[in-house]
């Protein structure tokens, strides 16, 4: 995408002297891109170079000052990293709040242009302050691994507590692969929310197996006299910076090697059930599979699980290390199950009950070897590797706890080969729309309830009876069929199947910035994976112009699938094609063919599509938590305004038009831009009256390109 955003100019450099309390020259603002001098008054954003008297610097560290930290605090801050031997670049905007594209732009520029700009280091770092802090930890979440800064500096960042419209996940998040050293640091004497906030920010960036320093300066600190940099703070930066302080690094993953457990009595009892009697259906788990066993549970397990012939391997308190022990002390000696599920991970991201917490590469390695000793003990069973639960301590809004076992949870998704190994993801069912955990599924925020565990079960249950070849057991009939998952209902002129599976293959390889969700109107607007015939030969797209318009070079994956319904959306999410990914916007436009009445499907109301789509909304939440979501009203369909199937559309938008407010959700209506005066659809906007021409691709993509700006 093209950065909608003025160029920016750069004031020529001035030597900083070290220890001067002087205000530093002023000197005269240039465009790179024309030969006059910019004027005072621009609101275009300006870098300037101070460089140290070191003549070999340390580095050049790119410092975003607080919207409103004056001249003088920007000085000494300046001072301080220039004594230090640091050459600094100060992000310098005349207006109060900094956008996000400017810095992002700013960055970028530094890592292209090192020598044109002056920089005499290769090595590059960002500090913030205040707001500063919170826009630089922002940029750095947007950067691929091989462009991020060596370091990350956040000197009391301000507002990491905001979350995202709609939702209760932050908006600021570490990079999911961070490859630069974070330090925070904050005084005691700080807003609650943000130094809290700050925290978890740095639990999470060394959940996700990078390295971060947290230093809290105590209150004498914050008193001595002679600004932020004496003291504490200027020590530990200083070290930090310096000295290159490094975190411990643990050789072998302690998450993978055997380690028994706390009970060993129950591991014994467990030996004597394996050694008397084969089971074809092995739940191996902690405490939450472990509840099965409690009286309130018993229901649940005897409709699922107990007709299977199951046992119960679940152990309360258990980390991967302590499965990894049991398994290789006899508890699946002799067994041959047709499935084994996997519910493991969250101990091992406990902090308040364990004296180590282990990191999501960690987590991810440890479920990873106990799924390699299944598959090495039982050649012939089908392996179901649950997500991790979404639970953490302290309520019903995520913390590191669960940022970490969801990081942990998308590296696990790889392994899986569809095949033997299976990832299944039910986490949908434990949240509430915002991302909140639901206190029914949840009531202590961890443990799944014996309601949650019903609906884990139940969501559960296709893919496992499938696996176990028997019949379902989930006797509960859903009236409303747009929400109940279903694979391939209706034929048409590709195939459904192979299309399913080339989403899977290449959809990690895209890493999407921007995923579309939705039937043959999305399907045939072009992108990834290619369109093609049943045959396998290439069908040419109805709006490559539009669609170039809309996009550009972002990375883009289409989920849209030919006669699909919410239902077929709803299979396809639970098959995969979100796992693992992490786009900025989801643009979901589903729902006209659940209009339909066929032999495979009946049509369906109002109410029960817009069920459907809340579902579609739900599970998006849950597997891609930072992405937006943007939700397009059903496009207008059949030629004329009174067409039953046009009136039933109307309503369907009515209600997605409540739904979306109601939830916060972006909501795009492009209804009346298709449509004549007279309310009639023309040819030209949709040849067929229902799939869009190319003019009316155009009109989809130039009410995107308003909402999908990425930074």
């Amino acid at each position: 995408m093209k950065f909608l955003i003025p160029f920016f100019v750069l004031i020529s450099f001035v030597s900083a002297a070290i220890g001067q309390s002087q205000p530093k020259p002023e000197s005269a603002v240039f465009s790179p891109d024309s030969q006059g001098v910019q004027g005072k008054n621009s609101s275009s954003p300006v870098l300037r170079l101070l460089k140290s008297k070191a003549e070999l610097p340390e580095g050049t560290i790119l410092l975003f000052p607080d919207n409103l930290q004056s001249s003088g605090q920007t000085r000494e801050t300046t001072d301080f990293l220039n004594s230090n031997n640091f050459d600094v670049v100060v992000f310098e905007h005349q207006a109060q709040k900094k956008s996000l594209p400017d810095a992002l732009h700013a960055f970028k520029r530094l890592k292209s242009n090192r020598s044109e700009i002056g920089l005499r280091n290769n090595r590059i770092s960002i500090m913030g302050i205040l707001s500063g802090g919170k826009l630089a930890a922002n940029l750095v979440q947007y950067l691929d691994t091989n462009e991020q800064p060596d370091n990350l500096i956040l000197i009391n960042p301000s507002d990491l507590n905001e979350t995202r419209t709609g939702t209760v996940f932050p908006l600021v998040m570490p990079p999911f692969h961070p490859a630069t050293r974070l330090f925070c640091s904050f005084d005691s004497s700080g807003n609650n929310n943000w130094v809290k906030s700050a925290e978890e920010y740095t639990k999470t960036w060394k959940g996700y197996d990078g390295q971060a320093f947290f230093h809290l300066i105590t209150d004498t600190e914050t008193q001595k006299p002679g600004g932020t940099f004496n003291g504490q703070l200027a020590g530990v930066l200083k070290s930090f910076l310096i000295e290159k302080t490094i975190s411990d690094i643990a050789e072998n993953n302690p998450a993978a090697v055997a380690v028994q457990g706390y009970s060993p009595q129950r591991h014994a009892a467990k030996l004597t059930l394996v050694a008397k009697e084969k089971y074809d259906l092995i739940m191996i788990g902690n405490s939450i599979t472990n509840n099965f066993e409690k009286p309130e549970y018993q229901p649940v397990w005897n409709q699922f699980f107990a007709p299977r012939q199951a046992i119960n391997l679940g152990y309360s308190g258990y980390r991967t290390e302590n499965i990894i022990w049991n398994i290789q002390n006899g508890e699946l000696d002799g067994q041959s199950p047709k499935v084994i599920v996997l519910e493991i991970g969250t101990n091992n991201i406990d902090e308040k009950n364990y004296p180590t917490r282990h990191t999501a590469g960690q987590l991810a390695g440890g479920i990873t070897a106990i799924v390699k000793i299944l598959r090495k003990k039982c050649p012939d069973s089908k392996i179901i590797v649950l997500r991790c639960f979404p639970g953490c301590y302290g309520g019903p809004n995520p913390t590191s706890h669960r940022a970490i076992l969801e990081r942990a949870s998308d590296l696990v998704s790889k392994i899986a080969d569809n095949k033997h190994i299976f990832y299944c993801d039910v986490n949908h069912v434990f949240l509430n729309l915002d991302g909140s955990i639901n206190h029914k599924m949840m009531p202590d925020w961890l443990h799944p309830s014996p309601a949650g565990a019903k609906a884990w079960a139940q969501a559960m249950e296709p893919l496992l009876s499938k696996l176990i070849e028997d019949q379902s057991l989930d006797t509960e009939i859903r009236k409303n069929a747009a929400i109940v998952p279903v694979s391939k209902l209706e034929n048409d002129s590709y195939n459904w199947w192979e299309r399913h599976a080339e989403v899977l293959r290449i959809k990690d390889s895209i890493n999407p910035q921007i995923v579309l969700i939705g039937n043959s109107i999305t399907h045939f607007w072009g992108g990834l994976p290619s369109l093609k015939y049943a045959d396998g030969k290439l069908r040419t797209p109805n709006g490559p112009k539009a669609w170039a318009s809309a996009f550009g070079s972002a990375r883009v994956l289409n989920l849209g699938f030919g006669w699909d319904r919410t239902q077929n959306v709803l299979w396809r999410l639970d098959h995969g094609e979100l796992d693992g990914l992490h786009p900025q916007k989801v643009i979901i436009h589903i729902g006209t063919n659940n209009t339909s009445e066929t032999s495979n499907a009946r049509m369906n109301t109002a109410d029960e599509i817009v069920e459907g789509i809340r579902a579609i909304c739900g599970r998006v939440r849950s597997k891609v938590p930072g992405a937006e979501i943007i939700l397009m009203a059903i496009m207008p369909r059949e030629q004329n305004p009174d067409h039953p199937r046009r009136i039933l559309i109307n309503q369907i938008n009515q209600k997605l038009e409540f739904f979306a407010k109601a939830n916060h959700i972006k909501r795009i209506d492009i209804g009346p831009k298709m449509l004549a005066p007279d309310g009639t659809l023309p040819k030209d906007i949709a040849s067929d009256f229902c799939h869009p021409t190319e003019k009316g691709y155009q009109i989809w993509a130039d009410e995107l390109k308003k909402k999908i700006d990425l930074p």
